[in-house]
């Protein structure tokens, strides 16, 4: 068995261990170095029910969280970042834009993390049944309990505001908190926040094409040239052999589907991933480093990928269903926001858009085959779209009736696609910032940003202060 190695970045979009790149396009980037004046906030636990809605299981579980004193005073408002498919940590409550709100409006600090993640397990498994009670509904139920019970018992807090704030799948969160308990919540601020259930995504590989493409056309021509050669190469056996010392493949390269649209999916994903969480000039840094590589397109972008893997090979479908299909909790794993996505939101993001430079690599029946694979044969396209068509329905998708919710994407981000792009009312404005990637309103207000991006989180402190008074 391979050493596991993990990517540079936490909880960035791509997860490289066991020799392969596994499909996690998801989650926060992480906060920056603390600010010189915050201290360091200490972990609690708040025994939760299992199933909220059912009032005869009185099975109960321990969700953990952190919380952060050092602003509060009595009557303040109480602020409240979201947990999200992460393992919660003290950055976001020690820099960024919550603790520069806590501190300005003398607010206490709170963190939660997600039932399923971190260390919050209502069991001691992840297995397909146990995984039954990881849902939205209870997971906004968790927060509701854990705001009404901290209101109740601490100290100052009974007629605190209460302000919830989440990026990318929390801030999904935070929009419907105040959907549904707007008795709890008094405002919410979501950065780059799906609003949408889809099965198909395709919009999401349309953006990371348009980004490259606005950075080189020549880098994008190479992705597409390259990609098409491949897609080439496998057509005989000797060109498949050929691709697979190209690549570095861990095992011999099957062309048969969910075999081969996997194989594409660990190319397309590295720039997914890339655009996703990019930084000022990176994208066009990665362009030119694909090419600086020598000779054809398909050279460069073999060459490019296989420094992405950093001298591991390149793992196949199998693998990857050997690395999530374990479900005990003692490893890493990220099979929860699999189970998610098999049963409420789908978020599938393929090719089978025309504009971008993948050709149709890959499919949307990799998604489910995935489903199915890992929690069982019950885990079908219906069982999916039906739950896609639930969330949607219960939830509002882009027709959510909503008030006192700032919404905040970045035009490079592809998520942004599928989220809120205009306001849903007066109160409920939508900030689309120009050239900025996901989650990167979540830092505090700096002279270095683009002015688009200062005015936007300029504009969301000055309306959490309004909705505050």
């Amino acid at each position: 068995m391979r050493s596991m190695q993990v990517a540079a970045l936490a909880l960035l979009a791509l997860t490289l261990t066991e020799g392969k790149i596994l499909l996690k396009r998801d989650g926060l980037p992480p906060a920056g170095p603390p600010q010189t004046r915050a201290k360091a906030p200490e972990f609690g636990w708040f025994k939760q029910r299992l199933d909220h809605f059912d009032t005869t299981d009185n099975r109960t579980w321990s969700m953990r969280f952190m919380n952060q004193s050092q602003f509060f005073e009595l009557g303040g408002p109480i602020f409240v970042f979201l947990g999200g498919e992460w393992e919660i940590s003290s950055g976001y409550l020690q820099t960024g834009q919550m603790f520069d709100m806590a501190a300005e409006h003398h607010g206490y600090m709170f963190y939660t993390e997600h039932r399923y993640y971190g260390k919050s397990f209502p069991f001691n498994n992840v297995s397909s049944d146990s995984l039954k009670y990881l849902t939205t509904d209870q997971a906004l139920a968790d927060v509701a309990y854990f705001i009404t019970h901290m209101k109740r018992t601490m100290r100052g807090m009974a007629n605190s505001k209460v302000v919830v704030v989440g990026g990318s799948y929390s801030a999904t969160m935070a929009q419907w908190m105040r959907l549904k308990y707007p008795h709890l919540i008094t405002a919410a601020l979501a950065s780059s926040a799906p609003a949408k259930a889809v099965e198909d995504f395709k919009e999401y590989f349309e953006v990371v094409s348009d980004n490259i493409k606005l950075n080189s056309v020549e880098c994008w021509d190479t992705i597409k040239n390259g990609t098409a050669a491949m897609v080439d190469l496998l057509e005989t056996a000797a060109g498949k052999k050929k691709l697979e010392g190209l690549l570095n493949t861990c095992t011999p390269i099957r062309t048969e589907e969910p075999y081969r649209a996997y194989l594409f999916s660990s190319i397309g994903g590295i720039f997914a991933g890339i655009v996703q969480y990019a930084y000022i000039g990176q994208i066009k840094n990665e362009c030119n480093q694909l090419l600086r590589n020598s000779g054809s397109p398909l050279e460069k972008l073999s060459s490019y990928v296989r420094a992405q893997y950093g001298g591991d090979c390149v793992g196949d479908y199998d693998e990857f269903l050997e690395y999530y299909a374990i479900d005990n909790i003692t490893e890493y794993i990220h099979r929860q926001w699999y189970y998610q996505t098999c049963t409420e939101y789908g978020f599938y993001q393929t090719t089978s858009s025309d504009d971008q430079p993948f050709g149709k690599t890959m499919p949307l029946s990799l998604n489910h085959h995935t489903c199915k694979d890992l929690f069982g044969k019950e885990f079908n396209v219906d069982l999916l779209r039906r739950g896609i068509n639930r969330t949607n329905i219960v939830y509002g998708g882009y027709d959510m009736e909503v008030t006192k919710v700032v919404s905040v994407h970045g035009t490079v981000d592809p998520w942004h696609a599928v989220g809120l792009t205009k306001d849903l009312n007066p109160e409920a404005p939508v900030f689309i910032v120009n050239g900025t990637s996901h989650c990167a309103d979540l830092s505090s207000i700096s002279d270095y940003d683009l002015p688009e991006m200062y005015a936007a989180k300029k504009r969301s402190k000055e309306l959490i202060a309004k909705w505050l008074k």
